[in-house]
C-alpha cells in the first residue's frame, strides 16, 4: 500500500518543477506515514535510470536531491509502505526494472503465495525479492513477451489477474520506450488499518476507503501528471477507475488516453 506518482512532459524537467514546489511538499511529507522507503525511475539518453532507498523520503536528503535536480521527459515515484510480512529491503523496493521496463504499484494482491503458479521457469529465475508487486510484474512482463506487445501484454495480466484475484488492488505504473502506462484498476479493495495500530494516530489526507486508491490527473502547459491521493494542493481531476491509459506525445504536447476500460 503506497503512493505513485508518474510525470510526462516534451522537455526535460525535474519533478518539483513539474509537480510544483508545494505540491511537491504534500507528496514527501505522505512518506511519513508511507515510511518503508522510496524510489524512482526516469528515462534519459533512451535507457531507464534508478535511484531506490529503504529511507522514508523525509529523512532521506537523496530524495530531495532528486525531485529538484533529476531532469526527464518521463518519471515515475514510489514511497513505500510495506505490505504485512514484507520485507524493507532494496530487493523488495520499487521501482522494479527488467528488459527495459519500469514497473510501481501500488496496493496487494491475495493470495500473494498463488501467484508464481502463473510464471514461466525464466520468469521464477529473475525473481530478487518477495513481494507480490514483483510477481505482477514479472507475469506482466511475460503477457508482453508473448503478444509481441507492451499494450496488448499489459491487458492480457490485467484482466487476468481481475478475473482470478478478486481481493487486489492493480494501480501501477509503467515507463517504457518513453510511454508512461497507468493502471487504475481497484474495485473492491479497501483501506484496512486493523494490522497497523501504529498507523492510525495520523492518517493522511484522502487516506480512506473512499479516496485511498484513487489517482488523480492534472494536463498543464503540454504536461501530464498523474498521483496517488494524498495531494492537497493543486487542481486535479480523478481518473475513472476500471481504466489502463497511457501517457505518451501526441501533437507536440503529452497526453493520456483510456486504452482498455472494464466492461
Amino acid at each position: 500500500m503506497c503512493r505513485l506518482l508518474a510525470v510526462a512532459s516534451i522537455d526535460e524537467e525535474t519533478i518539483e518543477h513539474a509537480l510544483g514546489i508545494e505540491e511537491t511538499v504534500d507528496f514527501r511529507g505522505l512518506s511519513s506515514f508511507h515510511d518503508d522507503g522510496w524510489g524512482a525511475a526516469w528515462s534519459k539518453e533512451g535507457r531507464i535510470r534508478r535511484l531506490r532507498s529503504t529511507v522514508r523520503a523525509s529523512d532521506d536528503p537523496d530524495f530531495d536531491s532528486y525531485v529538484r535536480n533529476v531532469a526527464s521527459t518521463e518519471q515515475i515515484v514510489h514511497l513505500r509502505w510495506a505490505s504485512k510480512g514484507m520485507a524493507t529491503m532494496l530487493d523488495n523496493s520499487h521501482p522494479f526494472v527488467r528488459k527495459g521496463y519500469a514497473f510501481i504499484h501500488n496496493g496487494n494482491i491475495a493470495p500473494a503465495e498463488q501467484l508464481e503458479r502463473y510464471l514461466d521457469d525464466e520468469s521464477r529465475r529473475e525473481l530478487l525479492g518477495s513481494t507480490d508487486s514483483e510477481r505482477f510484474f514479472a507475469y506482466i512482463l511475460q503477457c508482453c513477451a508473448h503478444e509481441g506487445s507492451t499494450e496488448e501484454g499489459l491487458i492480457r495480466a490485467v484482466q487476468f489477474y481481475s478475473s482470478n484475484f478478486p481481493e487486489r488492488s492493480l494501480n501501477s505504473m509503467v515507463l517504457h520506450d518513453g510511454r508512461i502506462y497507468v493502471v487504475n484498476v481497484h474495485h473492491g479493495a479497501g483501506f484496512d488499518l486493523s494490522g497497523y495500530p501504529e498507523k492510525r494516530l495520523e492518517v493522511p489526507y484522502a487516506h480512506d476507503d473512499e479516496h485511498y486508491h484513487d489517482l488523480m490527473v492534472r494536463e498543464t502547459g503540454g504536461s501530464v501528471v498523474v498521483a496517488s491521493s494524498g495531494i492537497r494542493d493543486g487542481e486535479w481531476e480523478t481518473l475513472p477507475e476500471g481504466h489502463i491509459f497511457v501517457i505518451e506525445e501526441n501533437g507536440g504536447k503529452r497526453t493520456i488516453t483510456s486504452i482498455w476500460g472494464r466492461r
